[in-house]
């Protein structure tokens, strides 16, 4: 079975095409389950900071409506989710679940761009060049803190850290995070959409970490465009260099998805 939970759509200002596309390009594709999980809104205290690469709190009502509608409406066709991509934000945290529980979402996925809080200082996106072993160290440990929460899925791009220095200290590192993930049961999201854009992920060193810990993987299209979920040519090749690691994407009868709505906040 073919599926993806990682499905952008225009609410987050740098995707393009109709919810409408997505599924109907998905059903082209034979994928048998659809997942949208665009960026969330996020609540900064700083009222002079806002991410452009988010939706904004007032469109949630209309993408759930959305998702909702084509949910019942393709239902013999197609299975389709509604979920979130978000980072963990230990400030903001309790304010995000807050907003996300009358949505009543299906899902979460962990996509950690930023460390920190992401309006703070010194806090930066995580896959500009050059990163510092500390930042590693922050991305691993806020990444372990945000998934012991019980509500995320799994985790996209786990590899977007681009860090380019001592290969030990990288691979003990994110050892740390796999084993942690692993104990969770939480999979971790080989990046389709890096790999066509010759992202800094996916990052051969660790899926090498990953494959030898034993983690549970899918793929991820993360979508921000209808037609990329017609590039089944692209899904096989992620496949195969998933083999090359001796992987094998679970099932979707394997992954867990966890309903945030079901934890206390």
């Amino acid at each position: 079975m073919i599926y993806n939970l990682h499905t952008h759509t225009v609410r987050c200002n740098h995707a393009v095409g109709e919810d409408r596309e997505y599924v109907e390009n998905a059903i082209k594709a034979g994928i048998s389950v659809l997942g949208f999980s665009d960026h969330c809104p996020q609540f900064f205290p700083d009222t002079d900071y806002y991410s452009y690469f988010r939706m904004r709190p007032e469109l949630a009502e209309d993408y759930v409506n959305s998702v909702r509608q084509l949910q019942k409406e393709y239902a013999s066709d197609i299975k389709i989710l509604l979920g979130f991509e978000t980072e963990y934000y230990p400030k903001t945290y309790r304010r995000f679940m807050e907003f996300i529980k009358p949505l009543e979402l299906d899902y979460l996925i962990m996509g950690q761009h930023f460390i920190g809080n992401e309006y703070d200082q010194n806090s930066y996106y995580s896959a500009y060049e050059n990163r510092d072993e500390l930042f590693v160290k922050r991305y691993v440990d806020q990444v372990i803190e945000g998934i012991d929460k019980g509500v995320f899925t799994y985790i996209a791009h786990p590899d977007i850290v681009n860090y380019k220095g001592n290969v030990d200290y990288y691979n003990k590192q994110m050892a740390k995070l796999c084993k942690y993930a692993k104990k969770l049961k939480i999979p971790l999201e080989y990046n389709i959409l890096g790999y066509v854009n010759k992202k800094c992920y996916p990052n051969p060193l660790f899926w090498k970490i990953a494959s030898e810990v034993g983690n549970r993987v899918v793929l991820g299209f993360d979508a921000h465009n209808p037609k990329a979920l017609l590039r089944m040519d692209i899904y096989e090749e992620c496949q195969n260099e998933l083999a090359l690691y001796g992987i094998e994407p679970v099932d979707f009868k394997d992954v867990i998805i966890r309903n945030p709505i079901d934890k206390n906040v």
